[in-house]
């Protein structure tokens, strides 16, 4: 077996499946559990289809680039080539028909956070301050800076949200022989591809 299937995806303590949204009994953290078609009789996955359209994500990790494919028979991640970022280097593939569970959560979005704390925030308020003190001697300048400062605070504003409330989701796949997690950020189709290709309804998101 690739893993604990029925576990809370931040800090592994035991949970049991469900079509709700969950908290961790000992963490406390919220996600969301169902059972796969390989530890569910009842979920049945489509028929192989050869055919199936190829979906993928792509996502970078420091200096390496990594990417996850739904292929016509099981959904698979791995990491690519550093030069063009096409051939897979390796990857590990869990079947549909093997999935045991996929639990989703949502995690702060760092990286998106403190940039915008570091780079537009700062700007926008420099901006606010220029306008306001350049107002009454030179109100071109001052309506330079106050451009600045609603560009710049609309972008502080984006990324903030972006990092604290949106966050960045995430799907783990637990199969027989492997787990696969994959990020799935702005990629609604292939996250509700992902699970009608194992015969699931789509899990509610935390």
């Amino acid at each position: 077996m690739g893993g604990a299937p029925f576990t809370c995806p931040w800090c592994a303590a035991s949970a049991p499946p469900s079509v709700a949204v969950q908290r961790c009994a000992r963490c406390g953290r919220a996600f969301s559990l169902i059972a796969g078609p390989a530890a569910d009789a009842r979920v049945q996955p489509p028929p192989y289809d050869p055919s199936a359209r190829r979906m993928s994500v792509k996502w970078s990790l420091i200096a390496v680039l990594l990417f996850a494919a739904l292929n016509p028979g099981g959904v698979a991640t791995g990491m690519l080539d550093p030069v063009i970022g096409v051939a897979p280097i390796n990857q590990t593939e869990v079947a549909y028909r093997d999935v045991l569970s996929i639990a989703v959560w949502r995690k702060l979005a760092l990286t998106e956070a403190v940039s915008a704390i570091l780079v537009p925030l700062p700007v926008a308020l420099v901006a606010a301050y220029g306008a306001l003190t350049s107002l009454r001697d030179a109100p071109g300048f001052a309506g330079i800076c106050g451009i600045g400062f609603l560009l710049f605070g609309l972008l502080a504003a984006i990324l903030l949200r972006r990092g604290l409330v949106v966050g960045r989701r995430q799907a783990r796949i637990v199969g027989r022989w492997g787990i696969v997690t994959v990020p799935f950020d702005g990629k609604r189709a292939f996250y509700n591809e992902l699970f009608r290709r194992c015969g699931l309804p789509p899990a509610p998101i935390p």
